[in-house]
Formats: C-alpha cells, structure tokens, sequence
C-alpha cells in the first residue's frame, strides 16, 4: 500500500507549483516564540488525538515551548480545518490531517468552506495506519465468511460504524459491501473512539477502525477483529489475517496522518518543523510507541506532502464516484 501511495504521490510532484510556502520573512531561531497549538479535528481518545499528543511532546521538548493539542472536532475533520485555514500565516497554528480533511472532503462536500491545498503549507507525513474490521463479541462471528454467512440469514439487520462519513473506514465499508454483496448500514460517529465504544457496548455490531484506536480493548473480551486491510498481516495483530487472506482481494486501506499548517508560513519555519518531525520520528521511543499502536512512522518532506495531497484528493474523487457515496 505504501508503494502506491508514493507513485501516486510522484505523479502530482508537477502540480506543486501552488503550494509554494512564502520566502523567510525570519530567522528559523526565532521561532517558535510562544504557544503551539495543535489542532486535531477529531475526538479524544482515537488515532487523530494519540498522534498529535505523541508528536506534540516530541515538538515541545524540541522547540523549547509548549504545543497544545486542541480538539475541535464535527463535520468529519471540517470544523477543525476551517479554523486553522482562517488564520493564513501563523505558524504557531498547526493541524493533524488526515484522509478526510485532505482527501475525501474536498469532492465529497460541494460547499466546504476550506481549499485543502490552497489554505494550508505541508508540514510533514506522520503515519500510515491501517484499518481493521471490529465485531461485537456477542455476535457469532469470528471470521469474515461467518460474518458473510450471518447477514445472509439476518438480512437488513447489520450496520457498521466509521469515524465520519467520507472517512477512510467509510470508504473501507462501502468498498467491503461493494466486493461481498453484504448489507451494511452505515452509521458515521464524530471519531473512532465513540465508534468502538458503541461496539464494545453492543450498540453498534460493527465498524472500520484505525488500528491504534483498538489494540488497547484487544483483551476486553467485548470485541474481536476479523481482518486487517493490508496487504500483510500487522506486526501488532500477528494473529489476525488480512481481507487477503480471509478472501476478500482488493481491500487493502490505510488512514494517513500529517501535520499541516495555515498557508503563507515562512520557508524556514517549515523546514525547521519539518527537520524536528523527521528526528522524532527516527527516536526509539516513537517508533516503539508507534508500533504498540500498530501506527507505521513515515517521513515526507514538504513538497513531497504537498503532492500526495493533491494525489489523495483525485484519489478519493474517483473512489467517490466508483462507490456512488454521498454526503447526506
């Protein structure tokens, strides 16, 4: 999966031209020279939040200055993308992107209020995080052809969760409905930390979920996971096999994560935020504390983030129309 992301990626490098960061207007070492905030657009507790609180602590310690992790969430990333597009040029503003604010949102919300390339300066790539299918364990089902099997008998009755429409566990869903012929329902929920607990609590049978906001209910006893949507089975998981595997080809999906900024920052300053993001990412205690969420670290520069973007956005566009989702 990661291979196609970069091709991808390579093939928007010639549409960078408006993505340019504005010339150095100064010096990197004065900066930062307050509070960082960043924003992340989804709720406590789910794979947006563990990232920007576990960068958040790398950038402070590195930058001499708090950074503040702010949660402000609603309209699947937009609410929180919008607030940090208004305020062109201050680089004490920073935001977690991802998938949907990056991606899906700009095709599949005719009247979005953000230009996803327009608005902000590329910062840095987080992480690669694939999703996983989750079932409530009062459920008979412990594998995919047992749950093919039980909507079959229980038609109309099934539903899955995602965090947010236009998400990539959304995208995950319809796509697994699209290969299987299964009925699902799909209900989205503000993050993926209220969608598991509706599992856990045997509200909601089902949902598409990043792998780091799971790996901390694996021993509830009120959920199992059914497959991984990679193309190999997830060191965090080892046990769990892939859609692959489980026979269901073509469902290989990730959720990425990057930090992005208010559009007209500095050059300096971002290669300086991007320099700091690359060494926390190379520190020991990220990469075990990534793998413990299952979370794959992945280093971009600025420009390279600038053109997956743009590739994420025509990527989602086509899968939009291909699955017939809309924002209703």
């Amino acid at each position: 999966m990661l291979r196609q992301f970069f091709a991808t990626a390579a093939v928007a490098a010639t549409l960078l031209g408006s993505l340019a960061v504005l010339p150095a207007s100064a010096q990197t070492s004065d900066y930062p020279s307050k509070t960082i905030r960043l924003i992340s657009p989804f709720s406590a507790g789910g794979t947006n939040d563990f990232l920007s609180r576990a960068i958040a602590r790398k950038l402070e310690t590195a930058l001499g200055k708090p950074v503040i992790v702010e949660n402000r969430t609603g309209a699947n990333g937009m609410i929180g993308a919008d607030f940090v597009a208004k305020n062109p040029g201050d680089a004490h503003l920073l935001f977690m992107g991802n998938g949907a604010t990056h991606g899906s949102n700009s095709t599949l919300y005719p009247k979005i209020t953000y230009d996803a390339v327009k608005d902000f300066t590329p910062v840095g790539m987080l992480a690669f995080v694939p999703l996983v299918l989750i079932v409530n364990t009062a459920l008979p089902i412990k594998s995919i052809p047992e749950l093919l099997a039980y909507s079959k008998a229980h038609p109309g009755s099934m539903s899955f969760g995602s965090s947010g429409l236009g998400s990539t566990a959304h995208f995950t869903g319809e796509k697994f409905k699209q290969l299987t012929g299964i009925d699902l329902v799909h209900i989205p929920y503000k993050g993926d930390a209220p969608a598991v607990t509706d599992v856990l609590g045997g509200q909601l049978p089902l949902a598409f979920i990043s792998i780091t906001s799971v790996i901390s209910h694996l021993n509830s006893g009120r959920m199992r996971i059914l497959a991984v949507a990679n193309a190999r089975r997830s060191p965090s998981i080892p046990d769990v096999p892939t859609f692959a595997e489980a026979g269901i080809k073509d469902m290989e999906f990730a959720t990425w994560y990057a930090v992005m900024a208010p559009a007209g920052i500095p050059k300096d300053v971002v290669n300086k935020l991007n320099q700091e993001i690359n060494t926390a990412l190379d520190s020991q205690d990220m990469k075990q504390s990534f793998a413990t969420q299952g979370a794959e670290p992945t280093k971009f520069k600025p420009e390279e983030l600038g053109a997956f973007v743009i590739a994420q956005i025509a990527r989602y566009a086509r899968m939009i129309k291909e699955l017939s989702i809309r924002a209703e």
